[in-house]
This record gives structure tokens, C-alpha cells and sequence, in this order.
């Protein structure tokens, strides 16, 4: 059985990540976590069936830290698990170069699974979007559009930029190979190599990304719509359960499926 603590307990993927836990015979939670000067922290939640309280300090034993909280978040937890020998799994997005080389760092001591979405479905498509790519050629023009609920807090989403950094590899040779972020006023002919991404935030939309490919005489369309919280928590668990064995590294959710 893993002991499992869970970082960001109280927001909505932490929550469902802390139901499911429960009621997996696999794990053990061991802390409910979230930051000090969260309302929630103290107090009582229910998941599962069982009442949990959250709490601000990591004081029991564990094999695995989720962390699902906030950039900032992430480096106050990667302290704590460097420190303890702790494997983590950073589920959290929006971190600045700073904190991006904090984790890299980090994963030099412990072993770190970092993925901006911990869909089995987007994990997929991450594997066939250079594939696609590279198959149609550079006459194809590239829109990554992506929509989330309006408490999210970081634009483009992590998984918007992960498909980019995919398709850049591919077509960031092409002639005007520039990233564009929305489109105002007298733009001028697209040039070849362009890739647009846009953010749309509204309502309670979980989640959808969308990678259009557009050429001579046809598109094609890459979809996926996230139906509840509960794709990325089960992702997150699996990627537990594969870390806790392994050495000191960064690691990606596609090493975790292979």
C-alpha cells in the first residue's frame, strides 16, 4: 500500500484526487495538505464517504507527495520532499523559469513527475501532434485553442503549452515559424510556420484543447474535452504508484505509460 499525502487537498482536482485515493485499496492517504493561509485549513471536508481534515504541515510519513496547489505552491512542497527523500508528482501549472529550475534541481535528488495534464487522452494526442505534423508538411496552418473554467489562473493552460513546444520542434524551421497569442487589427497575411493559441475562460468548463491543421483543401482536428476532475486524478495516482520506485530524475506522464 502507497502512503499518499495530497498538496491542494481543498481545490477542485486536489479534492477529487483525495476522493479517489480513498476509495483505492492501493493507497493509504496520509495527509490532506493545502497552504497556511488557505480558509479551508483546519477545518473539516468531505470526501469519500469520510471526513478529512486539511492541514498546512506534512508531519506523518509518506511515500508520495501529489501536489495539485499553485506555481508557488509547488516550490514550498519541493523544499519539504527535497529535504525528506520524498518522490513527487507536480500536477500544478504556471510556473516562471524560476521555479522551473527549482524543479529541475530538485529532480536531481528525488524523483519528480511533472506534466502540465494528467490525461490518458491528452497524453495521447501529445504523442501524435508532431507525428501529424511532421506527415502533413509545412503548408498546413496550426491553431491550438483550448478552454477552461473561469477560476482558472494561468493563459495559455500548461497543456496548450506542452501541444507548442510539440509543434514547435516540428515547424519552427519553417519561414515566420513565430508563436501568436490572439489575433487584434490589420495582422497581414498569415505567414507559413505561424501557430496561434488562444484561451477562452468562461463558465464551468473542466477542460478542452483543440489542434486544428489546416491546408490545401481540407482540416484536420485533434479534440479533447475533460468531462470531470476525476481524468486527472486518476492520471496523477498512476504516475504515484509508477514513481515511488524509481531513481532521482524529471520525468514526464509519458514516461509513466510507457
Amino acid at each position: 500500500m502507497i502512503r499518499l499525502a495530497i498538496a491542494g487537498a481543498t481545490g477542485r482536482t486536489g479534492r477529487a484526487a483525495l476522493d479517489l485515493a480513498l476509495r483505492d485499496a492501493g493507497f493509504e492517504v496520509a495527509a490532506a495538505l493545502t497552504l497556511g493561509d488557505d480558509p479551508a485549513c483546519g477545518s473539516s471536508l468531505q470526501a469519500a464517504g469520510r471526513t478529512v481534515r486539511p492541514v498546512s504541515e506534512l508531519e506523518t510519513e509518506c511515500d508520495v507527495l501529489v501536489d495539485f496547489t499553485v506555481a508557488a505552491g509547488t516550490v514550498s512542497w519541493l523544499s519539504v520532499c527535497e529535504r525528506r527523500g520524498i518522490p513527487m508528482v507536480i500536477g500544478a501549472t504556471g510556473h516562471d523559469d524560476d521555479q522551473l529550475l527549482q524543479i529541475e534541481r530538485a529532480a536531481a535528488v528525488i524523483p519528480i513527475v511533472k506534466a502540465s495534464n494528467f490525461s490518458i487522452g491528452i497524453n495521447v494526442i501529445l504523442s501524435l501532434v508532431k507525428r501529424l505534423a511532421e506527415g502533413l508538411g509545412g503548408k498546413y496552418d496550426i491553431e491550438i485553442v483550448e478552454a477552461h473554467h473561469r477560476h482558472k489562473v494561468d493563459a495559455p493552460s500548461g497543456t496548450a503549452l506542452a501541444l507548442l513546444k510539440e509543434l514547435r520542434t516540428t515547424v519552427g524551421a519553417c519561414a515566420g515559424g513565430e508563436t501568436i497569442y490572439g489575433r487584434e487589427g490589420h495582422t497581414g497575411e498569415r505567414p507559413y510556420g505561424q501557430i496561434g493559441v488562444h484561451a477562452l475562460r468562461m463558465g464551468e468548463l473542466v477542460g478542452r484543447h483543440e489542434i486544428h491543421f489546416s491546408g490545401p483543401g481540407e482540416t484536420v482536428t485533434l479534440q479533447h474535452t475533460a468531462h470531470s476532475r476525476e481524468t486527472f486524478a486518476a492520471g496523477a495516482l498512476r504516475a504515484a504508484e509508477w514513481i515511488v520506485s524509481r531513481r532521482p530524475g524529471l520525468y514526464s506522464m509519458q514516461d509513466v505509460m510507457a
